[in-house]
Parts: C-alpha cells; sequence; structure tokens
C-alpha cells in the first residue's frame, strides 16, 4: 500500500515537473512569439511611416518639379521680354543708358553707344557726371521722376540733349537711373541758320554791292566823251559776278534740297580744265602773299565727263578756301594724280595750305549746308559757309567723293576725286 501511494507520488510529481518545463516552454515560447509579433508591428509601422514619408517627400518632389518648371517658363518668358525690350531699345533714335543704385552702367543701346562711340567713353564724357550730381537722391515722389532739367552737351563731335531720369519700386525708393540721349545737332544747326541766315546774306552781298555802288558813281561822275576807265570797269564785273555766283550757289542749293539738282556729262580733258582754274585763281592768290603750288602726276590724256563750269567752281573754291583761312607768306598747295581704288579709276586732286586749320569739333560738320562753326564771326571770312556744301555736292553728282583732314593751327587738306576716264574711251 505505501509502495503503491510512493509511487504514485513520483508519478504525480513526474507529472507536475513536466507541467511545469511544459509551461516554462510555452511561455518562453510565447514570449517569443509575442516579442515577434510585437517586432513585426514595430516594423509595419515603421514602413508605413516610410512609405508615408516616401507618399510626402515624392509630393513634395512633384511640387517642386512643377514649381521648377513654372520658373523656367517665367525665366523664358523674362528672357522674351528682355529681348523684345532690348530690340524695342535697340530700334530708338534716342540713346538709353541704365545704371543702378551705385552708378554701373547696366545697359546701354545701340544709339547710345553711337553717340557715345563706344561704351568705355560713357565716364569720360560730360555724362558721367551727370549721375554724380544726384548720387544722394534716394526718395522720389513717383516711379519715374526727371532729376533736374535736360542738358545740352558736346558728345563726340555732336550736340546731345540728355535728360537723367530716376527710376523708384513700389515704395518710391530709387533702384536706377536712365539717362535719355537725343542728337539735336541738326535742332542746332537749323537755329543757328535760321538766326544767322539774314545777317550772312547782308554780310556776304555788303561789300560786293558797295564796290558796284562806288565804280557806278565814278564812273557816272565821268564826262561822256572821257576815255573809259579800264580798272573801274573790271572791278565792277569782278563784284556783278561775285553776285551772280551767290545766286546760282543759292539756286544750286534749292535744287538739291528739291532733288533736282543735275550736271552735264560732256567730255573733259582734266589738265585743261585743272590748268585753267589755277591760271584763273592764281594771280588773286599771289597778290595776297601766298604762294600757289602746283604739282601733277600723269595727267597727260585723261578724260572726264562731267560739267565744267561746276568741276571748276569746285576746284576754285577750295583754292580760294585755302588762301582765304591763311595769311601772307603761307601757301595753298595743288597736288594732282590718277588711282585707282576699289576697281575705278579717280582723277585725285588734293588742295592743301598750312593755314588755320579747323577744329575737331567742327571737322565732321564742314560739308553741312550753311555750317560755319561756332567761332565763324570772329576768326573766319565772311560767308554762308555752303561753299563746301556745294563742292561735295558737284562731286557726288559726278560718281566721286571729297574728303577732309585738318589740324586746328597747323593747316587743311582737302581732296577731291571725281572718276577719270582715257582719251581712247568711247562716250556713253
Amino acid at each position: 500500500m505505501n509502495d503503491m501511494q510512493g509511487v504514485s507520488n513520483n508519478e504525480a510529481s513526474a507529472g507536475l515537473n513536466a507541467a511545469h518545463r511544459f509551461g516554462s516552454a510555452s511561455e518562453s515560447l510565447f514570449r517569443r512569439l509575442y516579442r515577434g509579433l510585437n517586432r513585426r508591428r514595430q516594423l509595419e509601422e515603421e514602413l508605413r511611416q516610410q512609405r508615408a514619408l516616401a507618399g510626402r517627400e515624392a509630393s513634395r518632389h512633384a511640387d517642386l518639379q512643377r514649381r521648377f518648371s513654372q520658373l523656367q517658363a517665367a525665366h523664358g518668358r523674362r528672357g522674351s521680354e528682355m529681348e523684345r525690350l532690348q530690340a524695342v531699345l535697340g530700334s530708338l533714335e534716342e540713346g538709353i543708358i541704365a545704371q543702378d543704385p551705385g552708378g554701373k552702367v547696366t545697359m546701354m543701346n545701340r544709339a547710345a553707344e553711337a553717340m557715345l562711340g563706344g561704351k568705355r567713353a560713357f565716364w569720360d564724357s560730360e555724362l558721367g557726371t551727370l549721375f554724380e550730381r544726384y548720387r544722394d537722391v534716394e526718395e522720389i515722389p513717383a516711379e519715374l521722376t526727371p532729376l533736374g532739367e535736360s542738358d545740352e552737351i558736346p558728345l563726340n563731335h555732336r550736340i546731345v540733349r540728355a535728360q537723367l531720369v530716376a527710376i523708384g519700386d513700389e515704395s518710391r525708393r530709387r533702384i536706377g537711373t536712365v539717362i535719355i540721349l537725343r542728337d539735336v545737332t541738326y535742332d542746332a544747326l537749323a537755329e543757328r541758320l535760321k538766326d544767322g541766315f539774314a545777317r550772312h546774306i547782308a554780310e556776304e552781298m555788303e561789300s560786293p554791292i558797295s564796290v558796284i555802288r562806288l565804280a557806278s558813281e565814278l564812273l557816272s561822275g565821268q564826262p561822256e566823251d572821257s576815255a573809259v576807265n579800264q580798272r573801274l570797269l573790271e572791278k565792277l564785273l569782278q563784284n556783278v559776278d561775285i553776285l551772280d555766283q551767290l545766286a546760282l550757289e543759292l539756286l544750286d542749293i534749292a535744287k538739291m534740297s528739291a532733288g533736282a539738282f543735275d550736271v552735264k556729262r560732256e567730255p573733259l580733258a582734266a589738265e585743261a580744265m585743272l590748268w585753267s582754274v589755277v591760271n584763273g585763281i592764281g594771280p588773286d592768290v599771289k597778290r595776297r602773299g601766298i604762294d600757289l603750288l602746283v604739282m601733277t602726276r600723269g595727267l597727260s590724256g585723261v578724260l572726264l565727263r562731267g560739267d565744267e563750269s561746276r568741276l571748276q567752281w569746285a576746284l576754285g573754291h577750295l583754292i580760294r578756301n585755302g588762301a582765304d583761312y591763311n595769311a601772307e607768306g603761307g601757301y595753298v598747295a595743288l597736288t594732282a594724280r590718277v588711282e585707282t581704288r576699289k576697281s575705278k579709276r579717280y582723277l585725285l586732286i588734293s588742295v592743301s595750305d598750312d593755314g588755320a586749320g579747323i577744329s575737331s569739333a567742327d571737322l565732321p560738320h564742314v560739308f553741312e549746308r550753311f555750317y560755319r562753326g561756332a567761332d565763324a564771326g570772329q576768326s573766319k571770312p565772311a560767308g554762308l559757309g555752303q561753299g563746301l556744301y556745294v563742292a561735295k555736292a558737284i562731286c557726288e553728282a559726278h560718281g566721286g567723293y571729297m574728303q577732309a583732314q585738318s589740324r586746328l593751327g597747323v593747316g587743311s587738306i582737302f581732296t577731291l576725286a571725281v572718276p577719270a576716264r582715257g582719251m581712247a574711251a568711247k562716250a556713253d
């Protein structure tokens, strides 16, 4: 009995131990399973979060892509607008120069470059000082505000009217400056012409009319049967010729303005035409104490086709100018030759002198109608200033050209060029 009870207790104890071991193993297993499930849930949550983050990043990336595309499109539109703006500004006759708040030039259109002679000339010109006058102006009453009155300034042999304009933002703070340039050279010349034309005409006519009046009075005061005073008659005829020539010049100018100016096309011997002018005007030049020097080369047999009287007048005007702008003891030198330029043969006649010369400001304008230079009334002979304009027009009407070189106080060289032909050439 006791033995059986001992066996039963042992079996029960073994069963309990087995159950305990099973429970411990189950607990460990479930604990591991729980931890695994918990870790899985964490991983799934982390994965979900990563997916959500990736979605947000993708959305942000897409937004950035859209924004980038919009910026690219805006940049393209801005570039197109800038190109159109530059094209518009480039086509303007007015010069436009833009400056940043510090005065640095940020934009200059073609018209402004042409007036200045290049961007680098800006700070060397009077334009460079305009910004400095108003550098301290920061607050302006409007988005576009003129600063001061427009100024007329000499610029690269031109007369330019310059207006400084401040540019402001919405709060009226100055963010830049624009200089607007307008070439008023011809307006200034027209004003000068309007003021001085009648006076110049009167001055030109006063001298020959006075001589004609005096000679006429002296001749009329002589007895009818007295010998003719040849000297008085010559003076009378010379001054009548002066008035006649003045009238013809003004008539030619009127024809040029109307587009009706024309020249004859007749065969002329170049050498004979040249010496006819020299022999006609030479005595008067020498009487002034001025030497007239002539040197020709290769003119024998050279023909011109043109208007002899007008070509003689143009050449004579150059010689007279050389003498008029010279002093006793000076010289006027005439050289003539034939040269080929751009496959065309030209008779080149250069008239040089050691006289007063022409200033660099006046030189670009000497062939303009009625241009006399700013100091014409003080240091230059009386006249309308139409002679070089007419002479150049005569050369161009013959298919040629005229050029001028000069240095103030040194002298001038004027070159007349007309197409040349050989004696054997047939008339067209």
